[in-house]
């Protein structure tokens, strides 16, 4: 069985074993390369890294020898661990299961170990130039890094000496910068002492000897500036001190002398002709507003000679400048209305009666009732005043608001600039500047404001114009705004005082419309002269004025003006009331009532304010309580019966009580009449409204409401039933048909 084992183990194929010839080819590789083997040997004996080793071939005797077991010294139990030990070895357990045998496999491994040790010997050998090369190429790389370490060494030394050079400037620079900093501190303090206490000699020369520009302001700011130095430090022991006081007192005085003298002389300059103000203002007060400030603080008598000497001269300046404005517009002024302008004013005694005034001043009049283009007046875009020298040229004129707007315009813008000049001029502490501003502006403008208001009074106290006084006191109340608005409280008290002159006249003028309308209620001879159902006069008066003074009143909802015009149309109404009772014929008086409603609904409509909303829809309303009073008065003589019927039977509650007899009656007189009862109607209806619009309104309503009535009639025919089915009635349609032919009449 062993035998078997052996034989079949035989029979299996072993790893290759090197063949003799390629030991020949190591054999003669070595001797190929003899110089570079001992060269090799050398560099390895000089190494002594390692003790000297032969380099050859291990024979397989030897390898024999190496790996020879003493197989008397192994126990069957160390037999058994080592069987086991096999087993679980990959390639022994991988060997028995082919029934390899182990010796011959031993022998095949020693000698494929024999051949790897050869291949790597042959590569060895083959290389070994590449590994002498490297190693000399080595040996040139430590000789240049040994150089290198010496440069280093040498640049690591240098390095030493210069750190200790810079250690040394620091300490240096250190100390150089603690004494900068002392004598950057001396010389500060020194350098204001001495700025304190030096006065250049050409300082000197400038302020002494030159003239007043902006070098010599410069100066004077500097010399101030050491004044305010040398009081801080008069208690000092310092000897420069008391010696530069004196100079610098010598210098105040004549700084302050020659301030002086060059404020009042362009100060007079203001008072030449045509000479601009605030040009003047702005390029040489304001520019050398420093100056003034130097004498409020250095001279007080100086700056007080200054300010008030500005003050007389601006005090005339203005007064005189608004006198000659105010009497140059008065020549300009349209003729004001009178007392003959009121709105119950006999159209007759306006004309002069007989042997009254020329027609040319009433031309000249306009219509003070209505407001028209005068409220362009209130639309403060335009800034520009009348010039006085066009409009002559131009042979203008205008109404007083215009020039009450004019005077009062040029008034707060003149006011306006001269407050913030002497806001900013005068006044140096911010304390006490609003008092001081305002006590120089009053004294300049105490005069000037007197003008205006003289100049408005003398305008209010004969009008009779309560349009243009409304208006002047909207102009008033826009101009105290704008003055707000620019911060300029010093003329509050002057719009004050205008409104006191306004006000209460424009109260009066309205009591006197009101008392016109009355004294006319109460003239029988104006009464009784109406004879004509078309709009009274006085209507068109009313209705103009009414919206005149309540598009004034739009935006300020004036509860004093709204009750004057209530009461105005409480008199006016009474008025119209009364002269309609002139008329004995209902229709008539109803007419004329329309006419004058419909003419006061159209001058509020044409307003485009809802300001007169309220009003419009009152008289509104009292038109159409009139037309539906004039449509019964139109169809009662032609259909009256008709109509009787239809209103008694809306308060029946059985219609059968109705006589069917009265019905055929109502219905054949209609059927008979009906075409030339609407030509009746149309006729006498263009008798009484000539206006196309009213006219046709109004037929409309009596046309409209014939159609009501006759429709209920039909309704009371079919409900009554019984008899009244035989009657044979007009039809609805038939009628409309016909009804709209005369839309069209107007």
């Amino acid at each position: 069985m062993l035998l078997e084992m052996n034989n079949s183990a035989s029979q299996k194929t072993l790893p290759l074993i090197p063949k003799e010839d390629e030991a020949d080819d190591i054999n003669k590789h070595k001797q190929a390369n003899p110089d570079a083997l001992k060269e090799l040997d050398d560099l390895l004996r000089d190494s002594k890294d390692e003790p000297d080793k032969e380099v050859g071939i291990d024979s397989e005797d030897d390898f024999l020898e190496e790996d020879e077991i003493d197989f008397n010294q192994i126990t069957f139990d160390e037999m058994d661990d080592q069987l086991l030990a096999f087993e679980e070895d990959e390639i022994v357990s991988q060997a028995l299961k082919n029934e390899m045998d182990l010796r011959e496999y031993a022998k095949q491994i020693s000698e494929e170990k024999i051949s790897a040790q050869r291949d790597l010997e042959n590569n060895y050998i083959e290389h070994i130039q590449l590994f002498v090369d490297l190693h000399t190429e080595i040996q040139s790389c430590d000789e240049i890094l040994g150089h290198m370490e010496e440069l280093l060494n040498v640049f690591q030394s240098d390095l030493g000496n210069i750190s200790g050079e810079i250690e040394n400037l620091q300490e240096q620079s250190t100390f150089m910068s603690v004494k900068l900093k002392n004598r950057k501190a001396v010389e500060s303090r020194l350098g204001k002492a001495l700025q304190g206490m030096v006065i250049p000699p050409y300082v000197i020369k400038k302020i002494t000897e030159g003239e007043v520009d902006e070098v010599w302001l410069e100066y004077l700011i500097m010399i101030n500036k050491q004044m305010r130095f040398v009081k801080a430090n008069q208690h000092r022991p310092i000897k420069a001190l008391r010696n530069v006081g004196p100079e610098l007192e010598k210098l105040r005085l004549k700084a302050a002398s020659t301030l002086r003298d060059f404020f009042i002389s362009r100060i007079q300059l203001l008072g030449v002709p045509n000479a601009n103000i605030q040009i003047m203002q702005q390029s040489v007060f304001l520019k050398y507003k420093e100056l003034h400030f130097f004498l409020l603080e250095r001279n007080h008598d100086a700056a007080r000679e200054v300010r008030q000497a500005y003050m007389n001269s601006l005090r005339w300046y203005f007064q005189n400048h608004f006198e000659r404005y105010s009497r140059g517009l008065q020549k300009l002024q349209t003729i004001s209305a009178d007392k003959s302008d009121l709105i119950g004013v006999d159209e007759n005694n306006r004309k002069g009666g007989l042997f009254g005034s020329s027609k040319s001043v009433l031309k000249e009049k306009t219509n003070i009732f209505a407001l028209g283009d005068r409220s362009d007046t209130l639309r403060m875009q335009d800034s520009g005043v009348i010039l006085i020298h066009v409009a002559e040229a131009k042979d203008q004129k205008y109404q007083f608001e215009q020039i009450f707007r004019s005077f009062n315009l040029a008034l707060i813008d003149n006011a306006s600039s001269e407050y913030l000049f002497i806001y900013e001029f005068f006044s140096r502490d911010v304390k006490t500047a609003a008092d001081t501003a305002k006590f120089i502006f009053q004294f300049i403008f105490e005069p000037t404001e007197k003008v205006g208001l003289n100049f408005t009074k003398a305008y209010v106290e004969n009008s009779f114009d309560a349009v243009g006084l409304l208006l002047c006191i909207r102009i008033n109340t826009q101009l105290a705004l704008e003055l707000q608005r620019r911060k300029v409280p010093a003329l509050e008290g002057y719009t004050n005082a205008t409104n006191m002159l306004l006000w209460p006249r424009f109260q009066f003028v309205m009591s006197l419309h009101v008392e016109s309308l009355k004294k006319m209620f109460n003239n029988r001879s104006v009464i009784s002269a109406v004879k004509d159902i078309h709009p009274h006069y006085i209507t068109r008066r009313y209705a103009e004025f009414a919206a005149s003074l309540l598009v004034l009143n739009d935006g300020y909802d004036d509860a004093i003006l709204s009750k004057s015009v209530h009461k105005l149309r409480d008199e006016f109404e009474a008025v119209l009331s009364r002269m309609s009772h002139e008329f004995s014929e209902s229709p008539r008086r109803i007419a004329f009532l329309i006419n004058n409603y419909d003419l006061i609904v159209n001058v509020f409509q044409e307003t485009h304010s809802r300001a007169v909303d309220s009003e419009l829809d009152y008289m509104k309303q009292l038109l159409a309580l009139q037309i539906s009073a004039f449509v019964d008065e139109q169809l009662k003589p032609y259909f009256g019966a008709m109509i009787d019927l239809v209103k008694k039977s809306q308060h029946l509650q059985d219609l059968h009580t109705i006589e069917i007899f009265n019905l055929e009656r109502i219905s054949v007189h209609f059927a008979q009449t009906w075409r030339q009862s609407l030509k009746s109607i149309n006729a006498s209806v263009i008798q009484y409204f000539s206006n196309f619009k009213n006219g046709t309104t109004v037929l409309h309503a009596v046309l409209g409401q014939l159609i009501v009535y006759y429709t209920k009639f039909l309704d009371i025919l079919e409900k009554r039933g019984d008899g009244a089915s035989r009657i044979q009635p007009v039809g609805v349609q038939t009628v409309m048909v016909e009804i709209k032919k005369f839309r069209s009449t107007f």
